[in-house]
């Protein structure tokens, strides 16, 4: 049965509506609905976040590198979210989370790189990668394995908004995921998801820290859940240590430009080379410090298909010919959001990887590019790898 009355209308008759659905209440409903997109759903309020003096210091140290958009729109993403650039009618925010954990983690994911394991083969401290027949494999982030997670998250929260819109006649719903002016981690602990951890992820007692954040804002009133007001972090501080670059300055204070997550895919020009041999076989993203967690060993497996990837090993020097050209690029890369680095970017990630765990067999394909490739970033890429796989004992 579909309600006729407006239930934006905080006035409105919404009790008649829980009546219908067995004295459930608004709130629940909604959760209920939810629960059958998600793996854990919250609720907040669209109040501004908080954290104002923090977020300014963060910038002023330039601790954001290139990504000029987090200072560009600060006023926005630290202001009410029911502003008219955002969803001027948001009496509410739904908060949705969903995992991309598939299962224990690999001994490589882990950082757990002994020399008797003949699948590893470290090349100095902090670094790994098989160099076998290929010359060399790399490593793909988790959570860029599958399908580009906008486009699934996006479609389950046009879902929800669209059955928002039809059980509730007049709500209106606007979602973000990774996508605009958002805070979605501190929304998330706002909403009684987890808190953030000392690697400014967010940590969930029931999802570890695999997991992707959205925001629905919605005109819909709905009862806020409690914050997630305790850390359970305690005195450990594995994330920190297990950042090949020392990113993590501090605890919850990340330094992006020497994150490889920002180095692989945010920075579109070279990499600072006193960088590079720490980034191991990272050629897109970095789940090193999120690895580290031990919140991880408790979490429930994903469920979302689309998302799931495999172990995310390439090899590089067929990867590197394959990035010859960006319609090759754009046609093993489609619906990935692997994508977003671009050819010159990842190309010139690939180069940085053989360079640390790559074996001579890589030699030929990186002179190749080294001479050929029309990114003069890339071709300098290519010969500091060459320098480095030449001096190699």
């Amino acid at each position: 049965m579909k309600q006729t009355d407006n239930p934006a209308d905080e006035n409105g008759r919404t009790g008649e509506r829980r009546a219908n659905r067995g004295d459930t209440p608004l709130t629940e409903t909604v959760r209920e609905y939810a629960l059958t997109l998600f793996d854990a759903v919250g609720f907040t309020t669209p109040a501004a976040p908080g954290h104002a003096a923090f977020v300014d210091a963060w910038l002023e140290a330039g601790y954001h590198g290139e990504m000029s958009y987090l200072k560009t729109r600060k006023r926005l993403r630290g202001g009410p979210l029911n502003s008219q650039k955002l969803l001027g009618k948001a009496r509410s925010v739904i908060v949705v989370a969903q995992s991309y954990d598939f299962g224990p983690l690999t001994p490589a994911e882990r950082g757990e790189y002994k020399e008797s394991d003949s699948s590893l083969s470290p090349r100095s401290t902090g670094v790994r990668g098989q160099a076998g027949a290929g010359g060399g494999q790399g490593q793909i982030a988790r959570y860029a394995r599958g399908a580009d997670y906008h486009q699934v998250m996006w479609e389950k929260l046009n879902t929800l908004r669209d059955w928002l819109a039809e059980e509730f006649p007049g709500t209106v719903s606007r979602g973000y995921t990774d996508s605009g002016p958002i805070r979605e981690r501190e929304l998330a602990a706002r909403a009684g998801l987890g808190w953030q951890g000392k690697h400014t992820n967010l940590i969930s007692l029931k999802l570890g820290n695999f997991f992707f954040l959205g925001a629905l804002l919605t005109s819909l009133k709905l009862e806020p859940d409690p914050p997630f007001d305790k850390h359970h972090c305690g005195t450990c501080t594995r994330c920190i240590a297990a950042c090949p670059t020392g990113a993590i300055v501090a605890p919850m204070t990340l330094d992006a430009r020497r994150c490889i997550s920002y180095l692989t895919i945010e920075l579109h020009g070279s990499i600072p080379e006193e960088l590079r041999p720490l980034m191991g076989d990272h050629i897109f993203g970095c789940d090193d410090c999120l690895a580290a967690c031990p919140w991880n060993d408790k979490a429930q497996a994903a469920s979302e298909q689309k998302l799931y990837g495999g172990e995310g090993r390439v090899d590089l020097v067929a990867l590197l010919a394959l990035l010859a050209t960006d319609e090759a690029f754009e046609a093993r890369f489609a619906g990935s959001p692997i994508l977003r680095t671009g050819r010159t970017g990842l190309r010139r990630n690939v180069c940085v990887a053989l360079g640390n765990v790559g074996s001579p067999e890589a030699i030929p394909a990186l002179e190749t590019v080294a001479q050929t490739d029309p990114s003069e970033m890339v071709r300098e890429h290519a010969h500091w790898a060459l320098t480095r796989l030449c001096v190699r004992p």
